[in-house]
């Protein structure tokens, strides 16, 4: 199978945004830099890296973090594939500009293949080099999983992911819906979004449900911390992040 992309990158109002965010601030880009390389870190493989990024409910900036992860990815020089897996919001398709277009579902349902519903996205305006490819979830609802077949939706997932260096998969939470354990079945490895004061419980429950179903949980991400409300408000290290990024 190939998905080789032919069509000239656009560019992607969403990611371009957050592309620029961490242009101008190092410490954000720092922080995606070291993100990516943990995932790379725990699957060193050359290709075929995918993850899973999940939180245990909503609103803890899971899409956020698939998104910079991503375009982190891209900047570092790799090929990167970012994948709305929210068939219940497809926020991510919206936010891209892809929200009524074929996608994952079709795709693990075999009613379409990945060369035909993955877009090329420039992080610049205008297009340049640096581009994250995109997979908008799809125009079925989330209730055409149960006729996914997940053995043939695993070889099929691991042969788009191979063309790849690395596929991130923004799903939904963990407590609000199953979708997240049949997606995290697929992947190479999970990681749990976490936001600054969140319920402990229900943090541990949802890593305890990814444990059930064998899922490679390879850490958490603490997202939306405020140093002023939570720790020191100074940069102590602010000489050594990076000033620009190529």
């Amino acid at each position: 199978m190939s998905t080789e992309l032919v069509c000239q990158p656009i560019a992607g109002t969403w990611l371009s945004g957050l592309a620029k965010m961490m242009a101008e601030n190092p410490e954000f880009a720092e922080a995606y830099d070291a993100l990516l390389g943990a995932v790379r870190l725990a699957r060193p493989d050359a290709s075929g890296g995918s993850v899973l990024v999940t939180s245990a409910k909503p609103g803890e900036g899971k899409t956020t973090v698939s998104s910079c992860l991503a375009i982190a990815a891209s900047l570092a020089g790799r090929r990167a594939l970012l994948i709305d897996g929210d068939l219940r919001r497809l926020s991510l398709s919206a936010a891209v500009g892809s929200a009524d277009t074929s996608g994952l579902i079709e795709v693990l349902l075999g009613q379409g293949s990945a060369a035909d519903v993955i877009r090329p996205f420039s992080l610049t305006d205008p297009p340049s080099a640096n581009v994250v490819s995109f997979m908008a979830g799809g125009r079925r609802s989330s209730a055409s999983l149960a006729a996914v077949d997940w053995g043939q939706a695993r070889s099929i997932f691991k042969a788009i992911s191979q063309q790849f260096g690395i596929v991130v998969v923004d799903s939904p939470p963990v407590l609000a819906a199953n979708d997240a354990l049949l997606f995290a079945s697929i992947v190479d490895s999970v990681v749990l979004v976490v936001g600054a004061g969140a319920n402990i419980s229900e943090v541990q429950r949802a890593k305890e449900q990814l444990e059930a179903i064998g899922a490679r949980n390879i850490g958490a991400i603490l997202n939306r911390f405020e140093p002023k409300l939570h720790g020191r408000s100074n940069q102590p290290y602010r000489g050594y992040y990076r000033r620009t990024r190529a």
